[in-house]
């Protein structure tokens, strides 16, 4: 028994395995030690095996020189989406950032197990409550509708450094905007406690205004976040579509 292969497929093939390699073990939930690496390995040959028509291409060099800069693409684009999907989870987890920081949680930082990293408690919860809505709300989906675009944007073979620096800067200043959107009703009205806090020490001196101030901002921050969390979905949605614009996705 033999088996003959099309040289054009197998190589579509391999360089999109590459590339979603190099996608799956930056983007989150995938990065981290939590998931397998035979979970890892079965995505990137799923999304490598369903982009193959869009790689095949017979002008791609099979000589060494040519393959290798091709490799070399795959890697930096996968990259590239990678640290996209990165700074859409970052900018929801900067925002509980800011409210720790705001309502003095970030005094009692907890162990991260997923990235391994000191976080605070409003920090955590917006990081998983991303990565939830992210599959919940099948925003996952435009994501890797935007994978497959990419080939088309940026194709298999050459080395195009600039392409891939302006998918990776299209939208990091937006998103840090982001954070601070996310975060703003709960930081306003955390503003408004502290003003408040401040006329009640100026009205009743008499009162220890500072002993009472955390539990207070500690209320109005689980309060106004309870009442913000819907506000994160079509938030995530308006992020994801933001990051794969310059893919035309």
């Amino acid at each position: 028994m033999t088996f003959t292969f099309d040289p054009v497929v197998l190589t579509a093939f391999v360089l999109a395995l590459v590339r979603a390699t190099a996608w799956i073990v930056v983007s989150p939930p995938f990065n981290t030690r939590l998931v397998p690496v035979s979970v890892k390995a079965g995505l990137a040959a799923t999304l490598a095996l369903a982009a193959a028509p869009h790689v095949a291409d017979p002008n791609i060099g099979l000589d060494t020189g040519s393959f290798i800069a091709a490799l070399i693409t795959q890697v930096l684009v996968g990259f590239a989406l990678g640290m996209v999907t990165v700074l859409l989870v970052n900018a929801v987890q900067a925002a509980g950032a800011l409210i720790d920081l705001f309502a003095g949680f970030s005094l009692a930082a907890i162990v991260d197990p997923m990235n391994n990293a000191e976080v605070a408690v409003f920090g955590r919860f917006y990081e998983v409550l991303a990565v939830t809505l992210l599959f919940s709300t099948n925003a996952y989906l435009v994501l890797v509708n935007g994978f497959f675009r990419s080939f088309e944007v940026i194709p298999a073979r050459g080395l195009a450094v600039h392409d891939v620096a302006d998918v990776l800067t299209k939208n990091i200043g937006q998103f840090f905007i982001a954070s601070i959107e996310i975060a703003g009703p709960v930081l306003g009205c955390l503003f408004l406690t502290e003003v408040f806090l401040g006329v009640l020490s100026r009205a009743a001196p008499q009162l220890n205004v500072f002993s009472l101030a955390f539990p207070v901002r500690v209320v109005v921050a689980l309060i106004v976040v309870g009442l913000a969390v819907p506000l994160i979905g079509p938030a995530i949605g308006n992020l994801v579509r933001d990051a794969v614009a310059p893919l035309g996705g």
